[in-house]
C-alpha cells in the first residue's frame, strides 16, 4: 500500500490525541472512564472507514499485482486466504487502539487526574471497540466476496454505512442494526449492571461477525478443490 493508505489510520490517532484536552473530564465513574470514552467515540468512524479501505485493498491486491493464479493454485484452503486477511486488518486495528490508549492515559497523568485505571481503558477498547472493529472487517470482506468489485464495495459500503448513521443520529438506533453500539453507551455502563448488558450486545456483534466470515467463505470465487486442479493444469 502507497503511503496515503498509511495516512488515514495514522491521522484517525492523531485527531483521537488532539481532542483529548478539549474533551470532558468529569465522569459519573471516574476520569479514566471519561478519557477513554472520548477517544473511543472519536476514534470509532475513523477506523471503520479505514477497516473498509484495507479489507477492499487486501481483498483485491492479489489479483491487480497478477499473483492470484499463484495463491490460488497453492494447496492452502479458503479459510486460511480469507482469514490470513481478515486477522492482518484486526491486527493493524488494535495496534493504533493500543495507541491511542497509551496516548490517553498518559495525558491523563500528564494532566493529574489520577488515578489511571486500566480496567477501564482495556474494557472500552478491547469491550465496545474491537468487536464493533471486526464486524466492520468481517462485513466489508463479506461484500468484497459477493460483489468481486472494489469500488462498487466501497460506494455500497458508503452509502449503507452513511445511512445507518444517519438514521442512528436521528434517534433510530435500535442494538439489532446498530452492532458497534454507536450512542448506545455512555461511561457510566463501563461499571457494573451496564458493563454486564454491554458484553450482551458484543455476542450479538461477535455472531454477526462470524456469519459474515462464513458468508465470506462460502462465496469465495476460488472454488473447490477442482479448480485448483484446472488451476494447475493451466500452468
Amino acid at each position: 500500500m502507497d503511503y496515503r493508505s498509511q495516512m488515514n489510520p495514522c491521522l484517525s490517532v492523531l485527531l483521537s490525541f488532539l481532542s483529548l484536552p478539549f474533551s470532558t473530564s468529569v465522569s459519573d465513574v471516574s476520569h479514566s472512564a471519561a478519557f477513554a470514552g472520548s477517544t473511543a467515540r472519536g476514534l470509532l468512524l475513523f477506523l471503520l472507514g479505514v477497516i473498509v479501505f484495507y479489507v477492499g485493498e487486501a481483498m483485491h491486491r492479489d489479483r491487480e499485482v497478477k499473483i492470484e493464479p499463484v495463491l490460488w493454485g497453492a494447496p492452502t484452503p479458503n479459510n486460511v486466504l480469507l482469514l490470513s486477511k481478515f486477522l492482518a486488518t484486526l491486527l493493524l486495528s488494535l495496534f493504533f487502539l493500543l495507541l491511542v490508549a497509551l496516548m490517553a492515559m498518559l495525558t491523563q497523568l500528564l494532566g493529574g487526574q489520577t488515578p489511571v485505571e486500566i480496567s477501564t481503558y482495556l474494557i472500552t477498547y478491547f469491550l465496545i471497540l474491537l468487536p464493533s472493529l471486526a464486524f466492520m472487517a468481517a462485513a466489508s470482506m463479506a461484500l468484497n466476496v459477493l460483489l468481486r468489485d472494489k469500488y462498487l464495495s466501497y460506494a455500497i459500503m458508503t452509502a449503507i454505512g452513511s445511512g445507518l448513521f444517519y438514521l442512528y443520529s436521528q434517534g433510530y438506533n435500535h442494538w439489532l442494526y446498530n452492532p458497534v453500539l454507536y450512542s448506545l453507551w455512555a461511561e457510566v455502563d463501563l461499571a457494573g449492571s451496564g458493563a454486564l448488558r454491554i458484553v450482551a450486545l458484543r455476542v450479538y456483534c461477535l455472531a454477526i461477525t462470524i456469519l459474515f466470515l462464513l458468508i465470506a467463505h462460502v462465496c469465495f470465487q476460488r472454488g473447490s478443490t477442482g479448480m485448483v486442479h484446472r488451476l494447475h493444469r493451466a500452468e
